[in-house]
């Protein structure tokens, strides 16, 4: 069963993901994302990275629409999500599906965020994912120096995988991996 500090985070994952704030993910809040992006880091509209957002945004929710149970064929609710993260990933038995989950993720957050192709998640992109979630950038510097393990000014793909690991499965309030998309405690 799913404890109370995991769904509190699982409910922050799902508010930030639900742009439109209505209690729902729909492909309008993915796209809704990607133009975020678009603006924030100044691609052209309908250019060749507005489009990749654009597809790339797409895919990730159809992806989650098709991994999550839900009754209505084009939305997730809330209580659909949080159901999925108790009994898929923090309780589900198949370690693959939750690798892959916990990959997709993080490669998407990657893919959008990494915006000089580096390998790595520098502070200006975080920052970058935090403005463009509506996350509050006070909390963004805290959050990467307690992510940022091997203290090199930057995040590897494999921090923010044991981070968001630490996101999705501990019940300790105090794992560093909580801060991955902010204060989850407000």
């Amino acid at each position: 069963m799913i404890t109370e500090i995991q769904k509190k985070k699982a409910v922050h994952f799902f508010e930030l993901l639900d742009s439109h704030r209505n209690g729902h993910l729909q492909a309008d809040d993915f796209s809704e994302i990607a133009e975020r992006i678009r603006l924030g880091l100044g691609y052209e509209a309908g250019g060749e990275k507005h489009v990749f957002l654009a597809k790339k945004s797409a895919r990730f929710f159809h992806t989650l629409l098709n991994a999550i149970s839900h009754e209505n064929k084009q939305q997730i609710t809330k209580d659909e999500w949080v159901n999925f993260i108790d009994k898929k990933i923090i309780n589900g038995k198949d370690d693959e599906f939750k690798e892959e989950f916990e990959e997709f993720i993080i490669g998407f957050l990657f893919d959008l965020f990494d915006d000089n192709h580096d390998g790595y998640i520098s502070t200006d992109e975080y920052v970058d994912m935090f403005v463009v979630y509506g996350i509050d950038i006070k909390y963004s510097a805290k959050a990467f120096l307690k992510l940022d393990l091997n203290k090199d000014d930057r995040l590897s793909r494999n921090e923010l995988l044991h981070s968001f690991e630490m996101f999705l499965f501990s019940d300790d309030p105090n794992q560093p991996g909580n801060w991955i998309f902010g204060n989850w405690e407000d």
